[in-house]
């Protein structure tokens, strides 16, 4: 009897004291996690401070921090070119020094484009963006003549092409037989115009001007180039025409008088651009759109 009563106590304790232990683990079990956290969180700050505090490399550009730094480095650049060879107004050469370098001023500059432009740079560029650095290349080219070797070769990498070496436009000139060529075209219509000092006679394809030409308006249009230029009953014009209505041929014809009378004679292109003799009409027909009556027209339903 007493031994099973003592068992029962030793039972009975036994049980008390687990009991009390799992209680104290569980309630030290967030107190050590806790710690385990701050010890980590501890470590990795001292960590951040060692790398804070390591030695870095300096970016070379002032601007490396900005959207596009090599975009803006450029412009500062270009500015500080600028500045660099800009002299004011008093310190400019005397006008006879400037009278002797007066041949290099008449150079002209043509840009990359924009694509080429940001191409050459390798960065992307806005439309704005690149209006900014022509900007400043334009600020450079105005610099007083000779331009210093260094400007010249800075705007040498932006240059579209060597004006210098631009092939000129070849002028037209009058034929063996004193004939001047040109070609004029309005909607489908094509004429080809010969003309050459004479009383005034017009021929289209074969026949007289009146013949050809019903209505009054379309024979004003060929003579107009004559008119215009005081010249009629001076020249002498056979024409091939083909192709369009009456007033597309009658208009075509007048571009190509107009084009031809600038060969005989090249100092009447103002009065000819001014009456509108040589300058290309380029309006023609819309085409018509596929699941409509016709070029803008729908229908009902």
């Amino acid at each position: 009897m007493a031994t099973s009563l003592a068992r029962s106590t030793l039972a009975t304790f036994s049980r008390a004291v687990a009991a009390r232990t799992s209680v104290t683990t569980s309630m030290a079990a967030p107190v050590l996690c806790r710690s385990l956290r701050l010890a980590s969180t501890y470590s990795a700050a001292a960590n951040h401070e060692e790398d804070m505090l390591a030695y870095r490399e300096k970016p070379d550009s002032l601007s490396y921090f900005t959207g596009n730094y090599k975009y803006n480095d450029l412009l500062i650049d270009l500015s500080s070119l600028y500045k660099a060879h800009f002299k004011p107004q008093q310190q400019v050469m005397s006008n006879s020094l400037l009278a002797e370098i007066e041949a290099p001023t008449n150079q002209t500059y043509t840009w990359k484009l924009r694509d080429k432009m940001s191409e050459y740079l390798g960065i992307p560029l806005t439309t704005s963006q690149w209006r900014k650095i022509v900007m400043q290349l334009n600020q450079l080219a105005s610099l007083p003549k000779p331009l210093p070797p260094q400007v010249e070769a800075e705007l040498a990498k932006y240059t579209r092409y060597d004006t210098t070496q631009q092939q000129q436009v070849k002028r037209k000139e009058l034929d063996e037989m004193g004939r001047a060529f040109a070609v004029g075209r309005r909607k489908e219509s094509s004429a080809r115009c010969y003309v050459v000092e004479g009383e005034g006679k017009i021929m289209v394809n074969g026949q007289e001007l009146g013949t050809y030409f019903n209505r009054l308006v379309d024979r004003e249009e060929v003579t107009w180039p004559f008119e215009s230029t005081d010249t009629l009953g001076k020249y002498n014009a056979w024409i091939i025409v083909e192709g369009g209505g009456q007033t597309g041929q009658a208009q075509a014809i007048k571009l190509g008088l107009g084009k031809a009378l600038l060969v005989h004679d090249a100092e009447l292109k103002p009065t000819l651009r001014k009456a509108g003799c040589i300058t290309r009409d380029p309006r023609v027909v819309e085409r018509k759109k596929e699941g409509q009556k016709g070029a803008r027209a729908k229908y009902t339903w």
